[in-house]
């Protein structure tokens, strides 16, 4: 019963002075709620003991106001080191030898996101052209940002799904034509330049196929128009684990201090 009181204790201060670290370090990426209960015991724990060290006639063990602080200090400390790391696995363009299933098990970030399908609406159980804007604007935040990964074929839950919905729409359900339609697709909305940073490939996870889309950054601004609209010329850039439309003096902003040159034509 002392021992389960203990490690209940533990677990919950861990998370206490976690999430107190997570609000104090603004990191791009956040790390999960059990990272962070991990962090915050670690942390706590460096810092109770280098703080009671370093005060004259304290024990290692013993507790006092200072002790706290060093807890939440070394939270913070931990905290900030881990971020930077998991900034560095997670938070970057997948390098060579990751697989899809690796980036679905690391889940979405700055530069990974996760779409069930590309073109096929679940509750409507049709073809729905607003979701194939949405991985026009998803690659298109990722070339206006540090670049990315989308993995087409994976739920909300993590879960990869595979295409059978967006393949159903094609007259000859195979990955050739999937590659061709996502690419025109994506040559009218965000122009032939774009292309030639995007590399489209297809990978088994948990036994099915999901089509991984991996997108290298832009040297310059890369717009948005609409497939049948008017040339709106939209900028999309992608913000922590979102992609954002930017209103005209944000993307000028935006552009002279991401590219140190402004905003230059992508057609």
């Amino acid at each position: 019963m002392r021992a389960g009181v203990l490690i209940f204790g533990i677990l919950l201060g861990g998370l206490v002075f976690g999430l107190l670290a997570r609000m104090i370090v603004p990191a791009r990426i956040r790390l999960r709620v059990a990272e962070t209960t991990l962090v915050g015991i670690a942390g706590a724990g460096v810092g109770a003991i280098a703080m009671n060290l370093s005060a004259p006639g304290t024990g290692a063990t013993e507790f006092q106001w200072w002790t706290a602080l060093g807890m939440l200090i070394g939270a913070v400390v931990v905290y900030a080191l881990t971020a930077v790391v998991v900034d560095r696995i997670r938070g970057h363009s997948a390098p060579a030898g990751v697989t899809a299933g690796d980036l679905v098990a690391m889940g979405e970030s700055h530069t990974v996101e996760f779409k069930q399908t590309a073109r096929w609406n679940l509750h409507t159980a049709a073809r729905d052209p607003r979701i194939e804007l949405v991985i026009a604007k998803t690659v298109a935040g990722f070339l206006n940002a540090d670049g990315g990964t989308l993995i087409i074929g994976i739920d909300d839950d993590g879960r990869a799904v595979g295409l059978t919905d967006d393949l159903s729409l094609m007259k000859a359900p195979d990955n050739d034509r999937y590659e061709l339609w996502l690419m025109d697709h994506l040559e009218r909305c965000l122009g032939k330049p774009a292309l030639s940073r995007i590399r489209v490939a297809f990978e088994d996870v948990g036994g099915v196929e999901v089509c991984r889309v991996d997108v290298e950054p832009a040297p310059e601004a890369v717009f948005l128009d609409e497939p049948g609209g008017g040339r709106e010329a939209d900028m999309y850039v992608r913000m922590g684990n979102s992609t954002r439309k930017l209103l005209t003096d944000e993307a000028i902003d935006y552009a002279r201090h991401h590219w140190k040159r402004g905003l230059r034509p992508n057609r």
